[in-house]
């Protein structure tokens, strides 16, 4: 959604809506005559979660997340959600670690009638916050949108990890406590990534080809919690306080689903796994016909296409790996077969006389990653599909040069 439109609006009556807030209890009576205040001013400000479903496309796979904050007697209704850009040259800032990313605040009808629009479900889930910790909220979401794009998107820093930070904040002699580990959040990162992302093929491919040596680690909760699951973990999570130990839970129980989930995914006949898997065929078809046929330019073709392909990938795990924040900074295993080492050497070396011993030894290092695949987690066959296609050209070569 782009809500870069109604930012100024929202600025400009962010610091009205704060001290409309904070006086809350010499001006109620006087906005609204029709909102009836409960006795302790429970009702005064009220704050929930919004949880929006996914979609099984990659910008939107996870779902997303948002806080709804409302004062029926000065009628506020504003839903505070954290945008990142939505466009191709967003998802590019994505990977490269350099998305900024902000607090927005929408009026609620806005960004109901925007979500629907999608065909996308909407339930809210009540915060079980006190007055005090509700204006605190409010507050520090005014402040934290005001302040601009000032954050990074990637998967570390979220919606959802965002908008538990708001809720840590705003806790007054509290803190707030994650319940028992329990269902997919034992998973380590990537099969917990795995799963969230399972109705999005082409999502699973690129988030795992990304996130290297992290995939066996655990993250704290914070940032591993997706919206798909947020409203489970918070329904086990407590608000602790710090004086006497006492815990109330963080949900009130009050959930509402304010828009059913009639998206439908789009159909996608063209996975990872058949891509890849009618393009090794390909391969064998153009290596057969080598050898049968005579088929060299073909081939010649064909090889050109996988150095190609295999050094842009290399560019791109390389400036991900070593320059992008949005998985952190750790080893990627498929750099192995994924580098600039086989452009330089084929550069510096393809006029030798022997240099076919360079496919030879290539074909044998290509070969030993595949094996590894059932034992390195990160690894999986539609990434090996790759492997194989270069491996394959890489043994037809050496045997062509050896016998011919």
């Amino acid at each position: 959604m782009n809500y870069a439109k109604a930012i100024s609006r929202i600025k400009a009556i962010g610091i009205v809506c704060l001290l409309l807030i904070l006086s809350a209890w010499d001006m109620r009576a006087q906005s609204n005559d029709s909102i009836v205040v409960a006795p302790d001013s429970s009702n005064f400000v009220t704050a929930s979660l919004l949880i929006i479903s996914p979609t099984n496309e990659v910008y939107s796979v996870f779902g997303h997340t948002a806080i709804r904050m409302e004062c029926p007697v000065h009628q506020l209704d504003y839903v505070f959600t954290f945008e990142s850009d939505p466009s191709v040259g967003g998802f590019a800032s994505f990977f490269a670690g350099k998305a900024g990313a902000r607090f927005v605040a929408v009026p609620s009808q806005e960004f109901f009638e925007e979500t629907r629009k999608t065909g996308r479900g909407i339930k809210q889930y009540e915060l079980n916050l006190t007055l005090h910790e509700e204006q605190e909220l409010w507050r520090n979401l005014d402040n934290d949108m005001l302040e601009g794009a000032h954050r990074k998107f990637n998967l570390l820093n979220h919606c959802v990890s965002t908008t538990v930070e708001k809720l840590r904040q705003s806790c007054i002699d509290e803190t707030m406590e994650w319940g028992p580990l329990q269902g997919e959040m034992l998973l380590n990162n990537g099969d917990l990534l795995r799963h969230y992302v399972k109705r999005s093929a082409w999502a699973e491919f690129l988030f795992i080809s990304f996130i290297g040596t992290h995939y066996e680690e655990y993250d704290d909760q914070d940032i591993r919690v997706c919206p798909q699951n947020l409203a489970k973990e918070l329904s086990c999570a407590s608000f602790v306080n710090q004086k006497n130990g006492t815990r109330r839970p963080v949900l009130t129980g009050n959930t509402k689903e304010l828009f059913p989930d009639n998206h439908q995914d789009k159909k996608v006949l063209i996975t990872p796994t058949v891509l890849f898997m009618l393009l090794l065929l390909l391969t064998c078809l153009v290596t057969l016909g080598e050898w049968l046929w005579h088929w060299k330019r073909t081939a010649k073709w064909l090889d050109a296409a996988l150095l190609i392909a295999q050094t842009l990938m290399g560019v791109v795990l390389l400036a991900i790996t070593f320059g992008s924040d949005v998985f952190g900074h750790c080893w990627n295993w498929y750099l192995i077969p994924f580098n600039l080492l086989p452009l330089l050497i084929w550069f510096c070396l393809h006029k030798k006389k022997n240099f076919c011993r360079v496919y030879l030894y290539y074909s044998v290092v290509l070969v030993a990653f595949i094996a590894l695949t059932p034992f390195i987690s990160q690894l999986d066959w539609p990434h090996q599909l790759i492997t194989t296609m270069m491996a394959i050209r890489c043994i037809s070569k050496y045997c062509y040069y050896i016998i011919h």
